[in-house]
């Protein structure tokens, strides 16, 4: 039999070609569909290799992946060289993982087109829920951000069922480019069709709640204006300023992003302020405020930070009302907003530096303001809230809706990161939140773009700039009926797990002679 596995040069080519296609991918809204052929490269390797030798294709792949996506990390302080070698490595790790299982199980007889998306999905939630190595970010559902009847799907099986779909994509062209895989592009195909179709039936279901208007802040707050009162005023002068703009479209709420000011609970002056612009507005502010600030250096001696219970938090202002329990985030940046088992590791300082440590909230958002319907109800409208990148989280925004909140709102500063893909990335997850749970998302950011994102998906207003002041104005509904993922979660990433394993414990049982390698990508297999 002729041995058709890949030279190593050919597989080494054909992985950064992946690891390419897929960074680009992640790069502009305009690249999205690169993801739908990004795997084909892959898939042309790891169905003749070994699993060996996929697993080295998908680690150079992807650590190049990582690196041209991540590229923007490049402007926090203190991320160098060392920093990229071990984040390109970790993300690495998913890729070769995911090569070589689909190498493995492909010898033992497992149908391509279900071993390569469950296993994608699989890997992806486990690199969404590893702790405080968690990285839910740049999916390949989040490459679709961009294309409403794809996104839908999330809507039914949350971010997994639409990564899946995109793999999918991925197996229907590789077979395409193959003489017998003719049977396998068809199948696919067809289920790709019926997973659109059944997405622009979604997309054209209409949302069921009352009209909302809402409006996000973006005050494009520079790094060393805080640093002297003057500077504080300003901010201050802006964020007033850019808020009576907004009150011009009577919004229902109002909000200001990460950050924005201080902390009102011990400063009386600020809360004051806060109450009477409330006032004039006559909208309620939610208002994002802090004590500290990510990626800040901790002091040598002296006070340690934690020691002032220092927290990122939101609070939420009505006129003559006095200031309510805040919401303080939840899950915290490690290596920015706290150093990750600093009690029982001593990190190197060439790569962890250390940082002003932060303290974690422990309860959902409690924030309520009067519906748009009839002010004068005794029926609150109950928001959810989540800061900078809670919202890569799909449990936290899925809690919350769980618990009522009809509309999700996000505060956020991805100033630290500087013009480029770092934004657009973050807030693609925001896409998907709005649409997993069926409900609208106002997305204030420091730096922008700033966004009012409707159920469906649908960006309905943004700032026009980056790192400059603006505003984003729009009416949503507030919200469909409960989802299939709101109610059941990652039923379909468990799903995919099962398959998974019980794909993998049957080709367990099965005799390496009687399946050997491929002759063929999509060859039947003969002893």
């Amino acid at each position: 039999m002729t041995d058709l596995r890949p030279s190593w040069l050919a597989t080494g080519g054909a992985s950064l070609a992946g690891g390419v296609l897929l960074a680009l991918a992640m790069a502009d809204t305009r690249l999205g569909w690169l993801a739908w052929c990004a795997l084909v490269p892959w898939l042309h390797v790891t169905c003749r290799a070994t699993p060996g030798q996929a697993a080295a294709g998908g680690l150079l792949g992807g650590f190049a992946a990582a690196c041209l996506t991540f590229g923007w990390l490049s402007s926090v302080p203190a991320f160098g060289a060392a920093q990229f070698a071990v984040l390109g490595s970790y993300v690495a790790l998913y890729a070769a993982l995911w090569c070589a299982g689909v190498a493995w199980l492909r010898r033992r007889g497992t149908p391509l087109a279900l071993v390569a998306p469950a296993l994608w999905v699989a890997l992806e939630l486990l690199r969404h829920h590893a702790g405080f190595l968690a990285l839910p970010i740049a999916s390949l559902a989040q490459s679709q951000h961009a294309q409403p009847v794809v996104l839908q799907l999330a809507s039914l099986g949350g971010e997994a069922m639409v990564s899946a779909l995109v793999v999918l994509g991925n197996v229907a062209i590789a077979a395409l480019l193959e003489r017998r895989g003719g049977p396998v592009a068809l199948g696919s195909a067809a289920t790709i069709a019926a997973a659109l179709a059944t997405g622009a039936w979604i997309l054209h279901t209409d949302a069921t709640g009352a009209p909302l208007t809402l409006a996000a802040v973006q005050p494009a707050i520079g790094a060393h204006e805080r640093e002297t009162a003057a500077g504080r005023e300003a901010i201050w002068q802006r964020l007033e300023r850019l808020s009576i703009d907004a009150a011009r479209a009577r919004p229902d709420l109002i909000v200001w992003p990460e950050t924005a000011v201080g902390d009102p609970r011990h400063d009386a002056v600020l809360a004051q302020r806060l109450a009477t612009l409330a006032g004039a507005l006559r909208t309620p502010l939610i208002v994002g405020a802090s004590e500290t600030e990510k990626f800040a250096v901790a002091a040598e001696g002296g006070t340690r930070v934690d020691e002032r219970e220092a927290y990122n938090a939101a609070y939420l202002v009505h006129a003559g009302v006095p200031l309510a329990e805040p919401y303080r985030k939840r899950r915290l940046m490690p290596f920015g907003e706290y150093t990750p088992l600093a009690d029982r590791i001593e990190w190197p300082r060439w790569l962890v530096p250390a940082v002003a440590a932060g303290r974690a909230g422990t309860a959902d958002a409690d924030f309520r303001i009067a519906p748009p319907s009839s002010r004068d109800t005794a029926s609150p409208l109950r928001l959810g809230v989540v800061i900078c990148w809670e919202n890569l989280f799909a449990d936290l925004s899925r809690d919350a809706v769980r618990g009522g909140a009809q509309v999700l709102v996000q505060l956020t500063n991805d100033g630290w990161f500087g013009p480029g893909r770092a934004a657009v990335q973050h807030n693609a997850a925001s896409v998907l939140r709005a649409v997993e749970n069926g409900v609208p998302l106002v997305l204030a950011s420091n730096a922008g773009p700033s966004l009012v994102i409707d159920a469906s998906g649908r960006v309905l207003a943004r700032t026009a700039t980056q790192f400059g002041a603006g505003i984003a104005v729009a009416t949503v509904a507030s919200g469909r009926a409960a989802t299939v993922y709101t109610r059941f979660g990652d039923w379909f990433a468990f799903a995919c797990i099962a398959l998974v394993l019980c794909s993998a414990a049957a080709g367990r049982f099965r005799s390496a002679a009687r399946h050997p390698r491929p002759s063929r990508f999509f060859a039947k297999e003969h002893p």
